[in-house]
């Protein structure tokens, strides 16, 4: 059996340490791009909206359409907003169908389906 000097264990560690380094930066460094990926994806389904919303016939509010004022869009506010994507959409972004729309429906629907466009 072969003696091993302390020089070549010294420099098997230090080879094995620095391969951890950069292994650990490369982690670091994925996980970093998957974290700019998920801003770049929320800001797009942002824009979207935005987008959708200047399509449409008429630019809306959330809470200029909530006549009523309890959170929530009923059939009857969307009609009288006549705003004709929200129209035609209702019963689509109604996840729940209890015959209204929650803001946060609303923001669901449209990135759901700016996810699937895309």
């Amino acid at each position: 059996m072969n003696n091993i000097s302390l020089m070549q264990v010294t420099v098997f560690i230090t080879a094995v340490s620095m391969a951890s380094f950069f292994v650990n930066a490369d982690d670091a460094l994925t996980h970093r791009l998957k974290a700019d990926k998920t801003a770049q994806s929320e800001s797009s389904v942002n824009s979207e909206a935005t987008k959708l919303a200047e399509e449409s016939n008429d630019k809306f509010t959330f809470s200029s359409l909530d006549t009523d004022k309890n959170g929530m869009l009923s059939q009857q506010e969307v009609l009288n907003g006549k705003n004709d994507w929200l129209v035609k959409s209702f019963k689509q972004i109604d996840s729940n169908s209890d015959e209204s729309l929650t803001e946060q429906e609303l923001i669901d629907f449209v990135a759901k389906t700016s996810a699937v466009s895309q």
